[in-house]
């Protein structure tokens, strides 16, 4: 893979620094040594440049700009970029981007495209691999979080994780901003985008619809999920990522219209033949079939 931080530049010869600068002093930081802030900073660059399939060098000017002051994550970063070595840690993000850009693809969505619309709503400070995860639709495993031990009682593991309650923080308001979808659980963000999908293909939907919409997530006590909602039916400013998805919808209405076809019956159809199938899959497909 050819990335950013192979681009040759001067910190990046050991005779511009010095050479024996470039010796590192003690074991190498990983990422998980690193204070969370740093840490954070790190893998959402690893994230993106692997999706990107690489950064300009601005890029890593900018990464070592926000780095600057913090020994231990500029050392860290160092290893990558001076010493031309590429951490394990690091590799392990990469891999872990390119498996749920592999799993977002084979149902049908451009997972680099929709990191580089997000990634400037409410991406920074926090855990770049659970949103990327959240966004691909599937549960991230942080690059953080310690590997487990073979000599681990699996069935002691296994019974902790059934206790933990991972979208629990998910489901709370966010006070100082107004959430995405892609801040919601992955069972809100299904939901929700099949309404939205269902009410433009269906050039709008009964007003018992939403009420049913809202006491699930009432019942459900999902108050982040009510909070987007209202973004849309009580303040009259959906956000973008509703927007879009009502446009791609749009685009499936028209296209049906022109070859005398029912959008809306045929989006009923398909999840009624496949009700687990992801709504924007679905949709997707309706369009390809359309078009074939």
């Amino acid at each position: 893979m050819s990335t950013a931080h192979d681009l040759d530049s001067s910190s990046a010869n050991p005779e511009a620094t010095g050479g024996d600068d470039l010796a590192p002093v003690g074991p190498a930081p990983r990422l998980v040594d690193l204070r969370p802030e740093a840490s954070g900073r790190i893998i959402h660059f690893i994230v993106t440049s692997t999706l990107q399939r690489g950064l300009a060098p601005t890029a890593v000017i900018a990464l070592y700009a926000d780095l600057s002051g913090d020994e231990q994550a500029v050392r860290y970063a160092d290893q990558r970029f001076n010493l031309r070595q590429v951490p394990p840690d690091w590799h392990d993000v990469e891999n872990r981007t390119l498996d749920l850009e592999e799993s977002a693809r084979l149902r049908g969505m451009d997972l680099a495209a929709a990191w580089k619309r997000a990634t400037g709503v409410a991406m920074r400070g926090e855990d770049a691999l659970e949103q990327l995860a959240r966004l691909a639709g599937m549960r991230a495993t942080s690059a953080s979080r310690e590997p487990r031990s073979i000599f681990d009682d699996p069935d002691d593991l296994d019974a902790l994780e059934d206790d933990v309650d991972y979208e629990i923080d998910l489901r709370e308001r966010m006070p100082d901003q107004q959430p995405d979808l892609l801040d919601l659980t992955d069972a809100s963000q299904r939901r929700i985008r099949r309404f939205a999908i269902e009410e433009r293909l269906e050039r709008g939907l009964p007003p018992v619809e939403l009420l049913d919409l809202y006491r699930n997530l009432e019942q459900e006590e999902d108050q982040r999920a009510q909070q987007y909602l209202d973004r849309v039916y009580v303040d009259r400013a959906p956000p973008g990522d509703w927007l879009d998805l009502q446009a791609e919808a749009g685009r499936v209405v028209d296209v049906a219209e022109v070859r005398g076809r029912d959008a809306g019956h045929l989006y009923a159809d398909l999840l009624r033949a496949s009700p687990g199938m992801e709504p924007v899959t679905a949709l997707h497909l309706i369009l390809e079939r359309l078009l074939s």
